[in-house]
């Protein structure tokens, strides 16, 4: 996209699409947060001028599939990656739940060979690795898959599609197993990825794909799920509307809370998808009328209320002396902060616990990242959940180390304060 600069704003034919990507209905607009920059495009010291893309949500009329009106480029965004899956006692439960759910359905036992799309640095595969024949992870992020390789987790450096599917099958035969945790959302052209999928995945296999469910993004205000990096919002009947246009089946899901809420759908080829799960229609009855633009009212009206009741909570504490800090320099952060105008004279610092990110700062804001040892040595009165998907978890840890001081706030679903 770097060509397609001129100042802050790209040209109009470079990304921009307003037509459904998935059927090609037709879109409207939910809500247009304006312009940002990548949410995970840390920097290394603070600026005034940084490259700002634009950042509207649309949804389809048609299949409901909710999309990024502009799509950045890949290699601009993932080339060399900071986020790190962390360690997490909720993540390692989410894990299992996820190895005991295949197993159930026959997909997962010692004779499974597994890849995983979108890998990171392979904290699943690690899971995964004495249940299974054999693992092996994909990502594009030169530096994340040298970590995963460095740390035992064997991964190939590359974006997946039909070519790397097919030199992988070339080398290592076909896989059981296929996942995509959390990074089929990240492409705007996700059947690229279902193509890789046909080349690699054996005629009986199945593949997961899990993505933060969009019915929970809108059910709970959680706007600062949409940045540059997922340039989809999936449903039942958007994934449904992709992959049966790659001969295959969603054949069943579940529902997670973890990060805010996820849907885990399980896809088979068609010719041996086999029945549905009952469970399936049962979940696809609640998505309701996603389709149409009235649905999202209460949604934007959520978002501009909590704008204005963060803004005035935490004013009203610096008017007190009060120090506030954020909690979790994640991608999400990058979206809040931006949107509701929260810079580093109202809150200087942003505690995080991987060591790639600390000493940076959140871009346009320029909120630094500390360490939590930093947090600790000198903690904040108050500490804005920008992780509020690992509240419980944050809140014990940083409780267990002696600060029993600090009180957190919740940016949504209502605007709060909470001490356990």
């Amino acid at each position: 996209m770097t060509s397609g600069m001129t100042g802050n704003n790209p040209t109009r034919q470079e990304g921009w699409q307003f037509d459904c990507r998935v059927c090609g209905g037709e879109t409207f607009c939910v809500i247009d947060l304006g312009n940002h920059p990548f949410a995970n495009a840390l920097l290394s010291a603070p600026e005034n001028h940084v490259k700002r893309y634009p950042l509207a949500l649309h949804v389809c009329a048609s299949c409901a599939t909710a999309q990024l009106s502009y799509c950045a480029n890949d290699h601009e965004l993932y080339d060399d990656y900071l986020y790190i899956t962390p360690r997490s006692d909720s993540l390692t439960v989410h894990y299992a739940h996820i190895a005991d759910f295949l197993a159930s359905r026959g997909a997962l036992g010692p004779h499974t060979r597994v890849a995983e799309i979108g890998s990171n640095i392979g904290r699943l595969l690690e899971f995964l690795q004495p249940r299974v024949a054999s693992i092996l992870g994909i990502d594009p992020a030169a530096n994340v898959a040298q970590m995963a390789n460095e740390a035992g987790i064997p991964t190939v450096n590359a974006f997946f599609n039909r070519e790397s599917a097919i030199d992988i099958r070339e080398r290592e035969g076909q896989k059981d197993l296929m996942l995509a945790r959390h990074c089929f959302a990240h492409n705007e052209k996700p059947w690229l990825m279902l193509e890789g999928v046909r080349e690699l995945l054996a005629p009986e296999g199945t593949l997961l794909i899990e993505n933060a469910y969009f019915l929970d993004t809108v059910a709970r205000g959680e706007f600062d799920q949409i940045y540059h990096e997922h340039m989809y919002y999936h449903t039942l009947r958007s994934i449904s509307a992709i992959v049966e246009r790659q001969g295959m089946t969603l054949v069943d899901a579940y529902h997670s809370d973890i990060h805010g809420g996820t849907m885990v759908y399980i896809i088979r080829f068609a010719e041996a998808a086999g029945p549905i799960s009952p469970r399936l229609q049962e979940l696809l009855a609640k998505e309701g009328d996603m389709h149409r633009p009235a649905f999202y009212t209460a949604f934007t009206r959520q978002i501009e209320q909590n704008k204005v009741d963060l803004n005035t909570l935490l004013d009203g504490l610096l008017v007190q002396g009060q120090r506030i800090h954020a909690y979790g320099a994640s991608a999400k952060s990058t979206t809040l902060l931006n949107y509701y105008g929260l810079d580093a004279q109202r809150i200087p610092c942003v505690v995080d616990s991987t060591p790639e990110k600390q000493g940076k700062y959140i871009p346009q804001v320029n909120c630094r990242i500390i360490s939590e040892e930093a947090a600790l040595a000198d903690p904040a009165d108050y500490y804005l959940l920008t992780i509020w998907n690992y509240k419980d978890e944050v809140i014990r840890k940083v409780r267990s180390r002696g600060n029993q001081h600090s009180r957190f706030i919740l940016p949504h679903p209502e605007v709060q304060i909470a001490d356990a």
